[in-house]
Order: structure tokens, then sequence, then C-alpha cells
């Protein structure tokens, strides 16, 4: 019997694709209801209430809920690094100077990679006080508020830099070249739905992470850009320039707990930055060592 689980994300990787349509979750008996986060504070509140069993998100996400009271979260899996995130400016942004004094928009003030962004314009001689910051909520947002002219700049995920880039947007910063070692796809959960759950939790994960190591194969390019033409409802031309994209911003691969640690580590660093404050217990790896024993008698 096939159970459903209900997934909140923010983007639709290949990984995740591959899980739902290469027969990865029928294999441990999951299916997924996936419902397009708006926000993270949307998103981590509905995950504390229940709306959903499982997140796609940003791991700083995470980390801001438990530093107010929400540690009931954690996080239960990784599967690559690389934040797949780039600056996207209006056209008449020529370099970073041409941001002082103008709207920036984010998806949270304190989460959702506002704190990746700030350290980004630090970095080039912009302080916190030298820009204007519009909570605009997820990446389809930020991308709305630079076509409707709101932020002359935002983080945007690779799904929609395409969609950017077509409007005459043009790339100032590539996250992958300032925070290499961040974790990439990071899958979320509740303690009080995992603890009666348990079989599901560690079957969606075993699928996740073994869907994802079959996308990461080069030898299967091909195969999967007919699981993005498929998952998408898109033509196979768009679905390898996504993918491309996609593929573009992965600055590495996971293979053991100690990768998964590393990786929350350097987001928990950069929030403890910006807060004086770091995050700790955000990351149970009872699921990934499930995830990764699977693979490992896999490939045997």
């Amino acid at each position: 019997m096939t159970r459903t689980l209900r997934l909140t994300t923010f983007s639709r990787p290949s990984a995740l694709l591959a899980a739902q349509h290469r027969g990865y979750l029928e294999e441990v008996g999951l299916a997924l209801d996936v419902e397009d986060a708006t926000g993270s504070r949307t998103q981590m509140e509905g995950m504390l209430a229940g709306q959903w069993d499982l997140a796609h998100t940003n791991a700083d996400n995470v980390m801001r809920f438990r530093a107010f009271g929400g540690t009931d979260l954690f996080i239960f899996l990784v599967i690559d690094r690389g934040m797949a995130q780039k600056l996207i400016v209006q056209q008449h942004v020529n370099d970073w100077e041409d941001l002082r004094g103008g709207p920036v928009g984010v998806d949270a003030p304190d989460s959702g990679y506002a704190f990746v962004l700030y350290e980004l314009l630090r970095r080039h001689g912009l302080g916190q006080g030298d820009y204007e910051v519009i909570p605009l909520g997820a990446t389809v947002y930020r991308l709305h508020g630079l076509q409707r002219g709101e932020i002359n700049a935002g983080l945007l995920s690779h799904h929609h830099e395409a969609t950017a880039l077509d409007d005459g947007f043009h790339i100032l910063a590539d996250t992958r070249e300032y925070f290499p070692t961040h974790a990439g796809v990071t899958a979320a959960a509740t303690y009080s739905w995992a603890v009666r759950n348990e079989e599901a939790l560690h079957g969606y994960a075993t699928a996740l992470f073994a869907a994802a190591k079959w996308t990461q194969c080069p030898a299967h390019h091909e195969e999967v850009v007919k699981v993005v033409a498929e998952g998408r409802g898109i033509d196979e031309d768009h679905a390898r320039r996504l993918l491309d994209v996609e593929k573009g911003s992965r600055t590495g691969t996971i293979s053991t707990v100690e990768d998964v640690e590393d990786s929350l580590a350097a987001t928990a660093s950069l929030r403890a930055e910006y807060t004086g404050s770091r995050p700790t217990d955000y990351f149970d790896a009872a699921a990934m060592r499930k995830a990764l024993a699977a693979h490992r008698r896999s490939t045997r």
C-alpha cells in the first residue's frame, strides 16, 4: 500500500523529480503531495502546525525558527552542496555601488538567504544601512519584485534564473563562488511527526538520496533531462537549460554524515555572525545514516 506524504518546497530539483518519476519513492511505498512554499515564515509555521510532513528548505530557516522556540524542527537530510542562488539585478545595475541606497529583496529579513545577501553586500563595501531591505517571500516573488521594479536586486534560485535572464536582468554574483561549502537541497521534519513515522522518514531519505546520486551521474544526463521535462511539463530544450543551471550551481556532493555536518556548520557560522548566537542541535543524523547505508548496499 502506498502512503502519501505532504511536502512543502521552494523548488523542484532534479533529484525530487527523479524520486517521483523514476520509482525511487514507489520502491519504499511512498508518494508525494507537493505544495510550493510561499515564504520561509509560512513554511516553518506550517510545519510546526502539522500542515505538512516534510519540507525542502534552506537550513537557515530551521536554525532561525529553532532559535525562537521552534525546537520541534530538525534537519534530517542534505543531498548536495551549493545553495543554487544567484544575485540577479536590474539592467541599470553595473556594479555593487549601484545598489547603494536602493531596495533589495529578501524572503524574510532574518532568514531565507537574507544573511547570504547581506554578506555579499558587506564584502563589496555595503553595510546594512546602505540599502533598503524589502521582504517579499519565496524566490518567485523576488522575481516578481524585479519585474515590477520594486527592488534592484534579489537572490533567485536556478529555476527562476532563466526567466530573469530572458527578461533582461543580469547576474551580479554567483553564491557558489562565495559560499561553496554551504548545504544545497536540505530536508526537514518535526520530531513530533518523525517519532510517529520513523519508517516513512527513513524511506523518504533513502529514496531522495538514491535519486540524487542517479541524477548526479554524468552517464544519466539525457535521461535526467527527460525526467525534468516530464516532471515540470516542459519541452526537453527548456529542461536541458534548467538542468545545466542546476548542475552548474552544485559545488559538491555528499558522501558522509560528516559532509552534511560540515555543510550545515557553514550556514550556522554565517547566522552566528549576524545574530551573535550560534545555532545548535539542528541536525539529527539517523535518517541520513540509513540513506547512506542503503546507497552503499546498492552500489556493491
